[in-house]
């Protein structure tokens, strides 16, 4: 970084050559002018200042270089047992950090679930996002993870601008890494069979091909959203949950856009589902909202009420018998089980949640959300709300699932895990510590 008798140098001799060259039609002082800023820039913004797409109040999550991977560690046998244990325990005693610096959760309050894996990358850049949305000091976020480690748990429990708290998927690979629901050596899948797949012996079962990966991204979803719709004192009905990826990127305008697409219900009663995310496109209106059909390409930024939650769990079986790995076409097939065989959603046409999964990092996705935020008209003061009518009624996409999946979703076991997601009687490891109700919420005042 230059000091100040380096950048008086600097300008001097700069200043001499400008001198030698007044014969040039440039104005001299505008020029003076310039550099004098493009030095102070480089001097404000010089090494260690941080990118400039990263607000240096929220530079402090941004731990992880490109590229970087969760280490992966092999537990034995016994260490499997005390983190199973340990999930258990924290999702019967769960920690809520900034409980009392924060407003408490009340029936307005808007919760934000975040489904996390193991991508600590772009998760941290999603933290930042969500660090930039005005009023997120209003809401609860709760992290849905499929993976324990203490590198992800740092960085998620640092989170100063809101009240957090953590809920642990227990089936997960990580827990089962042998054996359902994880990887089945039994599996007829490219993770657990042998090259030339063996025909089954007269009397045997037939082996369905079944992809614990793929299967886990299924369950995950569908006991997070059981968790905190059930198992969760301060579920209502007024209040809105959000579901969001860790590749996910928010704008600022997040919570003011879900409050404008929740004035929707009060004008259009059968909206049972609101989106603010879709695939990004241009030249899209931003403060525009459209009535339609919910589909998958709207699955980003999901929300709904306990009300529209209760109806899904009534349907439960059409979710977890539908043959197919994706939660969302998935949760499609279940909607055709509403009235009109479609459930209505309002969606910002210009997406407030954006995906870095189709970048090669959360970093160059985040460069590039920057830059679509800075060019956006954000907090619209007005926000038209449309749809499409003909001289014969309401016109709607018709949108519907196959009447079958694209198949990895027939074994009975995932399918009766997903019918008992809470209670595990459908799990071998079942344990004593196990508690299928209400857990208890403890008040964490501060971030560790």
């Amino acid at each position: 970084m230059l000091d100040m008798l380096s950048l008086k140098l600097l300008f001097t001799k700069f200043k001499q050559f400008i001198a030698k060259t007044r014969s040039m039609r440039y104005n001299f002082n505008y020029v003076v002018f310039g550099a004098c800023f493009l030095a102070l820039v480089w001097v404000w913004s010089g090494p260690g200042a941080g990118p400039a797409h990263v607000p240096r109040h929220l530079r402090k999550f941004l731990r992880f270089p490109e590229g970087y991977t969760v280490p992966e560690k092999q537990l034995n046998e016994t260490e499997l047992r005390q983190l199973t244990l340990k999930v258990e325990q924290m999702n019967a005693h769960i920690e809520v950090f900034n409980w009392e610096k924060y407003l408490p959760v009340n029936t307005e309050t808007t919760i934000i679930v975040i489904l996390v894996h193991k991508d600590v990358e772009r998760l941290q850049y999603l933290i930042i996002s969500l660090g930039q949305v005005r009023d997120i000091h209003k809401v609860l976020l709760i992290f849905s993870h499929s993976y324990y480690d203490d590198i992800i748990n740092a960085l998620v429990k640092s989170i100063d601008f809101c009240k957090v708290m953590q809920i642990f998927y227990p089936f997960s690979l990580q827990l089962f890494p042998n054996k359902f629901p994880g990887i089945d050596p039994d599996d007829c899948n490219v993770t657990s069979r042998p090259e030339t797949p063996r025909s089954p012996a007269p009397g045997e079962e037939p082996c369905f091909e079944r992809d614990a990966r793929r299967t886990q991204r299924k369950q995950h979803w569908w006991w997070t959203a059981n968790f905190v719709f059930e198992a969760l004192e301060w579920s209502s009905a007024e209040q809105v949950t959000v579901f969001l990826e860790e590749d996910s990127y928010v704008l600022p305008d997040l919570l003011h856009m879900l409050q404008y697409a929740r004035r929707v219900l009060a004008y259009f009663p059968s909206v049972e589902v609101l989106s603010l995310g879709r695939p990004h496109a241009q030249d899209l209106d931003f403060d525009l909202l459209t009535i339609d059909a919910w589909s998958p390409p709207y699955d980003r930024g999901l929300a709904f009420n306990k009300t529209t939650w209760a109806k899904i769990s009534e349907n439960a079986s059409l979710y977890c018998f539908y043959d197919d790995c994706s939660w969302s076409y998935s949760l499609l097939h279940l909607f055709g089980s509403f009235t009109d065989g479609v459930v209505e959603m309002a969606a910002s046409v210009a997406p407030r949640v954006l995906s870095t999964g189709v970048f090669a990092s959360g970093a160059r996705a985040a460069r590039w959300a920057w830059r679509t935020a800075r060019r956006a008209a954000l907090f619209p003061a007005e926000v038209r709300a449309t749809l499409t009518v003909r001289d014969r009624g309401r016109v709607r996409r018709p949108w519907c699932a196959p009447p079958r999946g694209n198949g990895g979703w027939a074994d009975l076991r995932d399918q009766m895990l997903c019918l008992d997601p809470l209670v595990t009687t459908t799990a071998e490891t079942a344990t004593e510590t196990s508690q299928p109700f209400k857990r208890e919420i403890v008040n964490v005042s501060h971030s560790i």
